[in-house]
């Protein structure tokens, strides 16, 4: 298969994955606010980010896996793959052991932290039903996922998670609707989500020769910057799960439903963003030992085409959020969701976050975990620094202002860092294209927020109406902007 037609099929069924799950994101919270609370939402977007934290255990087994897999698939050695899957999967089964233990604390510290908001009971089982997905995947699915992202087949995995969403969306609904209680219908989703690793087994089992993970410690292979690739999984989970924790901490479940409704929003937009990037690691990190000329020049095109991407995206999302935001939350009624700070906050932080993704996948790729481990340090010092500094002052603003200070040093350092250290390309050109981005973002929306404010919404077709003439005049200026860019020669 071309690499052409590979990356088109990683985008194609991530895209789908990510519309899916958007689709269940924006389905279900609204229904578990109107039928169960804010409080009861709240609770189950921090136990997301609490477990998320958990994961840390996997010790960055699964990146430090992808980048050692690279050279046996390359090479066709079988005998290699096997002696990195089974140190992968023997790792995974320990990490998962110490999930488990973990776990059970936190339900009982959680279910003690929130007694006075919901059930302690309720809490407290919550925890152990969402988690035991998770446990699942350290015991059942760690090795493959890294054996299939390696071997450029992401689509797979995109294609069942999709399948085990939608399902997850239909059965949640019915259950929600029908009146039964929450922990049954997170019972079901577990079971649900559970099935999936039956057909990533069944997948790997018949596509992939004498396929064998047997540890045999006497001949195990060692997996290289393990614990580098830790630190940036670290680092990543501090800044990106730790509002909804300190919100949670510091203010209340009701300020936490309230930011999980925007990071839920934008959440969604990330995951669209980075459809684009789905596969290219895996394609990037082959083509960099076998040729770094066409890595530079495919690079560079990527990342002019993703940025104009970005651009239309946030223009867009600017113009369309406050009358989104209305008709989302026009049932939600024990909390105040409509919060323009908030808005604009998210918009500034998610441009400026995602403008990295082009480094970051070429870092991955390149396998520079410890080259760049202090950089990651440094972003994750600042940003809680910041976080607990900010929301004594200005609540859940504080905590988006922190990441904004910190994602700002960040994105700007991946970029120089790419340039100089992977690909040997002059760095100029990448923060003038941020500019103009930037620049032609503002613009557009502060010429078109008049025209878009005075068009009445007054449900979801209305809304949908209004987006459709809305991308179609944002996507001229990008447009014009990617033809004259792609114009330029590539480095």
């Amino acid at each position: 298969m071309s690499t052409r037609a590979v990356i088109l099929k990683n985008i194609s069924a991530n895209l789908l994955l990510q519309l899916i799950t958007a689709l269940g994101g924006f389905i279900l919270p609204p229904l578990i606010v109107v039928t169960y609370g804010s409080a009861t939402n709240g609770m189950l977007a921090s136990i997301k980010q609490f477990i998320a934290y958990l994961t840390l255990l996997e010790a960055g087994i699964g990146a430090a896996a992808i980048v050692a897999l690279y050279q046996a698939l390359t090479a066709r050695d079988n005998q290699l793959r096997n002696r990195i899957l089974a140190a992968t999967h023997h790792f995974y089964r320990i990490s998962g052991s110490l999930f488990a233990i973990a776990l059970l604390v936190l339900a009982i510290l959680f279910a003690w932290l929130t007694h006075n908001e919901i059930s302690a009971s309720l809490t407290f089982y919550m925890v152990l039903v969402m988690g035991a997905v998770n446990i699942l995947d350290f015991f059942f699915f760690g090795s493959y996922r890294a054996l299939l992202t390696a071997d450029q087949k992401t689509y797979i995995i995109s294609t069942i998670q999709a399948g085990s969403i939608l399902a997850n969306i239909t059965v949640c609904y019915w259950l929600i609707s029908a009146g039964y209680n929450i922990l049954t219908v997170q019972i079901a989703s577990t079971l649900i989500q559970a099935s999936k690793f039956l057909l990533y087994r069944h997948y790997v089992k018949h596509h992939y020769r004498n396929l064998n993970q047997h540890y045999n410690k006497h001949n195990a292979y060692q997996l290289q910057q393990t614990w580098d690739a830790l630190t940036h999984q670290l680092t990543g989970l501090l800044i990106f799960s730790s509002p909804l924790v300190l919100i949670t901490l510091f203010l209340s479940l009701k300020d936490a439903s309230i930011y999980a409704v925007y990071a839920l929003i934008f959440g969604a937009i990330k995951m669209a963003l980075q459809s684009l990037s789905q596969g290219m690691q895996a394609i990037f990190g082959h083509s960099l030992t076998t040729n770094p000329e066409r890595t530079r020049h495919n690079f560079c095109r990527y990342n002019r085409l993703f940025m104009c991407f970005l651009g239309w995206v946030y223009t867009c999302t600017g113009l369309l959020l406050t009358p989104f935001i209305q008709l989302y939350t026009h049932n939600m009624t024990d909390a105040n969701y409509h919060q323009p700070l908030l808005a604009i906050l998210f918009l500034l932080v998610g441009i400026i976050e995602n403008s990295r993704i082009p480094s970051m996948t070429i870092i991955m790729a390149a396998g520079h975990y410890k080259a760049t481990k202090p950089q990651a340090l440094l972003e994750a010092g600042l940003n809680i620094t910041c976080s607990l500094c900010f929301i004594q002052l200005w609540g859940s603003a504080g905590i988006l202002l922190a990441a904004l200070v910190s994602f700002l040093y960040r994105s700007s350092e991946m970029v120089h860092y790419t340039c100089k250290h992977i690909l040997s390309l002059s760095y100029t050109r990448p923060y003038l294209l941020w500019l103009v981005v930037f620049a032609t973002i503002s613009i557009s929306i502060s010429i078109g927020w008049q025209p878009v404010s005075s068009i009445g919404v007054h449900n979801y077709l209305d809304w949908i109406k209004l987006s459709c003439i809305t991308g179609l005049s944002a996507a001229i200026p990008f447009s014009l902007l990617l033809f004259l860019i792609y114009r330029r020669p590539a480095q």
